[in-house]
């Protein structure tokens, strides 16, 4: 038990050395989708939604860890954002997606250091 602790520890230490520059990512390609796309951008969000999906994956891990304290991380909450992130940009709806990016996904990117510093404080 006590080495799955120590993963999970070192799991969000990994992920909050990650993070800033999710961050900073999301922060450069919401304008990008809302205005004039550029050559690249299709290939910056796919990246950037890679990612993302790193750090779901590292969140779902860690999860018990998380919430060790209190409940920081709703699964479900998390996982609804993820859906509609996922059926905005399959349908290639540039205003939602954006929408939902700068909206849902970002503010809970902006808070999750302070997730990770709870739960290993």
């Amino acid at each position: 038990m006590e080495d799955n602790r120590k993963e999970q520890a070192e799991a969000l230490e990994a992920l909050k050395d990650y993070n800033p520059k999710v961050l900073k990512a999301l922060k450069e390609v919401i304008p990008e989708i809302t205005g004039e796309r550029k050559e690249d951008t299709q290939e910056y969000l796919d990246y950037i939604f890679k990612g993302i999906n790193w750090e779901l994956q590292v969140i779902n891990g860690t999860m018990e860890l998380l919430n060790e304290k209190e409940e920081q991380v709703s699964k479900d909450s998390l996982n609804e954002i993820v859906v509609q992130i996922n059926d905005a940009y399959t349908s290639k709806d540039d205003s939602k997606l954006a929408k939902l990016l700068e909206e849902q996904l970002l503010p809970f990117v902006e808070k999750l250091d302070g997730y990770i510093e709870k739960a290993l404080a």
